[in-house]
């Protein structure tokens, strides 16, 4: 199994709805969101077959004594914060920090034996490279965006009912990456270190670019407000560090597995596309808002360059009598619901500061080869103005 954890999924499949796509010139929005959520990997056979199935594991004569079975999940507590500026009527500028004030995650096995005198030693192998429990904390990954009008008016205007957007983005590698094998770094136990190294980031450029639009209209005063987005992302392909495993072939020790490797590889996460449609209705004009949507997330394969060819085959995909185990090209659908209350009215909003106040969750309504995470969020949007 591949022990990198990505948690791009955290990127796309959790969106929090702002009240407009773009604002005023020289208005600042910052929005603080603490969310929380939990998640199992789900591979080929979806949500009722959890974890990575039929990982084989061959002893030194690579003969076949084993079948593992992997259950791996993750649960975090996370804040973002995510800073917007207008530089225009039609520009609007962002900066998005997320951090996690906890990441933890937690593996189990089953194993079908095949070979019982070849399998003696797996349970103490399993144990060895893969901990029960791993935690972390950090910055995540940082984005620069810029998202520009092309047509119609912003919502905030009331001129159009239609209007249409562009964005780019730039996702930096900010985040905590895998540390690299060092023979030295072991405990008292002979444990590398690396083992026990819970990544928040991948090491990765992300470039991605967007076209999204919003169609609001005002029915007996109230708010009606759908909108869409289509996004294309693609990483930069870097030099990462090797994460040990014994499972890809038959050698066991960790210093024989980066020889064969390498201490280091090429590695790409593989192009993405996004899709997302959401609706929101006033309740109570200008004081309450509900929004449902729904968006989803389709990757390609991974590229990976090793040393070893075989190693790159088992890293990106694998397969048992015909039916993909484990894959790097990743799909997930995704459902939300959240409630806003707003206070922004210039004339209805009390006190010095305009702000939104939103409650939210988001579940998972197909994935394949990711986490299936469920979640939920609190969050607080603010606008000040510059003079």
């Amino acid at each position: 199994m591949n022990r990198i954890i990505y948690l791009l999924i955290f990127l796309f499949s959790i969106v929090h709805t702002q009240t407009f796509f773009t604002i005023p010139r020289s208005v600042w929005r910052i929005s603080i969101i603490n969310s929380i959520g939990s998640g199992n990997w789900i591979g080929s056979g979806g949500i009722f077959n959890k974890g990575v199935r039929d990982i084989s594991y061959m002893a030194n004569d690579s003969t076949v004594a084993a079948f593992l079975h992997q259950l791996n999940k993750m649960n975090y507590n996370k804040r973002d914060i995510h800073i917007e500026y207008g530089l225009s009527e039609k520009m609007t500028f962002s900066l998005f920090l997320p951090s996690y004030k906890s990441l933890n995650n937690e593996i189990s096995w089953s194993k079908d034996i095949v070979v019982d005198s070849l399998s003696s030693s797996l349970d103490s192998l399993l144990n060895l490279y893969y901990p029960n429990k791993r935690s972390t904390s950090g910055l995540g990954d940082a984005s620069l965006g810029m998202k520009i009008l092309l047509y119609g008016h912003p919502s905030w205007t009331g001129k159009e009912p239609i209007s249409i957007y562009g964005g780019v983005s730039l996702q930096l590698p900010t985040a905590k990456k895998l540390g690299s094998y060092k023979t030295k770094l072991k405990n008292d136990n002979g444990v590398p270190h690396q083992v026990f190294d819970l990544p928040v980031g991948n090491g990765m450029t992300r470039y991605s670019y967007s076209l999204f639009g919003e169609f609001f209209k005002y029915f007996n005063k109230r708010l009606v407000n759908i909108t869409w987005r289509i996004e294309q992302g693609k990483y930069s392909r870097e030099l990462v560090n090797t994460p040990v495993s014994f499972l890809w072939g038959s050698e066991t020790n960790p210093d024989s597995i980066i020889s064969k490797i390498g201490n280091s590889f090429l590695h790409q996460l593989g192009d993405e596309f996004l899709l997302s449609a959401m609706g929101k209705l006033e309740l109570f004009p200008d004081r309450l808002s509900i929004t449902a949507g729904i968006n989803s997330i389709r990757t390609e394969r991974d590229f990976v360059l090793s040393e070893n060819s075989n190693w790159d085959n088992w890293m990106v995909t694998r397969m048992k009598d015909g039916e993909i185990i484990h894959d790097t090209k990743k799909t997930q659908v995704r459902q939300y619901i959240l409630a806003t209350f707003h206070n922004v009215h210039p004339i209805k909003s009390f006190g010095p500061v305009l702000f939104d106040i939103e409650i939210g969750a988001s579940f998972p309504y197909f994935t394949r080869h990711t986490y299936t995470f469920a979640n939920t969020w609190i969050g607080l949007q603010a606008y000040f103005q510059a003079w």
